[in-house]
């Protein structure tokens, strides 16, 4: 029998809604300010991200993207150098690699976490490597312990995307502080998400933040007015975005816990089904933020459309790896290359996962791919 009841991948309105007179208090008293730009929102929320994670300084930017982009620059990438990085990702980690005029190189991924494969990455070094990007996907940590252990051999830095992994653990520590930098994306869908595009750069060396906070802001030298350190490009976060986050970052460890919370009847539910791999247990120490919940499965993009068609919401993260993308045809990397991404490009399924849904919506979820499978 077809579910009548949609069940969505993301549901941002439930969230919005329920801070919205907050969020709309700030932004208007943000607008009203005059402060549109690097104002005292921004550095209130810098302040307070970088105390959230433990870290020295949070400089905010203008996304994802471009955190990383400053980041590698200011922790000494430059044309010519290599950076070692995943294939299994969303492409703004490879493009902003290049924009700094670097060259990245990629390594295969672990078939569990879906993260760099750190004996892989170890393979792939060269002399002109420079640094390791490694990629939390899913909002599992990267192995920080074994990729900062190689970085320290080869005397190589390692710059982390944290886009889908706000509050996650590695061994103890945050995600993004323990690299030598880590990039936050705060695009609305995520963990914490602005109402628009946003992003930030976290890092405890002062000679980093420092590079970060001249490149986000077209390069400017720290303390002149029309003096240049670098090249760069106008980078900066505004301040209605920082006034919506500084609202919802109060309220990122209950939503984080919350998504714990959905993972874990998931997994109860999901439990003996042969056809379906669940997400990986975190061992001690560690802990992951379910910015989705993404289950490895037999007959997948059958069971995708027969979710559609139930009008249950699923996404793949992501169906073509970077190796396959128009973009980079002219590399001609070669999927054989990579047998651990390819298998997974053609399995991964995220379902839904939000902090406000219902026990309800998961039944909904889970009872459908088990009448798929019984199929």
């Amino acid at each position: 029998m077809k579910n009548t009841q949609p069940v969505t991948l993301f549901n941002l309105q439930k969230q919005h809604d329920s801070l919205k007179e907050e969020i709309n208090k700030a932004a208007l008293e943000a607008l009203n300010s005059m402060h549109w730009l690097l104002g005292p929102k921004t550095q209130e929320f810098e302040a307070s991200f970088a105390k959230t994670l433990n870290a020295k300084y949070c400089i905010t930017c203008s996304s994802g993207a471009s955190a990383i982009q400053i980041a590698l620059i200011a922790a000494g990438v430059r044309k010519g150098d290599e950076v070692i990085t995943t294939p299994f990702t969303f492409v703004a980690t490879t493009s902003s690699v290049s924009l700094t005029g670097a060259k990245f190189v990629f390594a295969d991924i672990d078939p569990k976490t879906y993260s760099l494969d750190p004996k892989d990455v170890e393979r792939k070094i060269t002399s002109k490597t420079k640094a390791i990007l490694p990629v939390h996907l899913y909002g599992y940590p990267a192995n920080m312990t074994e990729i900062m252990k190689i970085a320290k051999k080869h005397n190589l830095k390692v710059v982390e995307d944290c886009a889908q992994s706000h509050l996650a653990k590695c061994a103890g520590q945050y995600t993004g502080t323990i690299g030598d930098a880590g990039c936050f994306s705060f695009y609305p869908s995520k963990t914490l998400g602005a109402c628009g595009d946003a992003g930030a750069v976290v890092t405890n060396s002062k000679e980093i933040a420092d590079a970060c906070l001249s490149l986000r802001h077209c390069g400017r030298s720290l303390g002149k007015s029309y003096e240049y350190s670098y090249e760069s490009s106008t980078l900066r976060m505004d301040e209605i975005q920082a006034a919506i986050l500084n609202v919802k970052l109060k309220h990122l460890k209950e939503w984080t816990e919350a998504r714990a919370k959905v993972a874990k009847i998931y997994r109860e539910k999901l439990a003996g089904i042969k056809q379906v791999i669940l997400p990986p247990e975190c061992p001690k120490g560690w802990s992951q933020s379910y910015y989705v919940f993404t289950i490895r499965v037999q007959d997948r993009d059958a069971l995708s459309a027969y979710l559609k068609e139930n009008n249950i919401g699923n996404a793949v993260y992501y169906p073509l790896p970077l190796y396959k993308q128009p973009c980079y045809a002219h590399l001609k990397y070669n999927a054989k290359d990579f047998p651990q991404t390819e298998a997974a490009s053609h399995e991964v399924l995220s379902i839904p996962m939000f902090p406000e849904l219902t026990e309800e919506e998961i039944n909904i979820v889970c009872n459908a791919i088990k009448e798929f499978y019984k199929k």
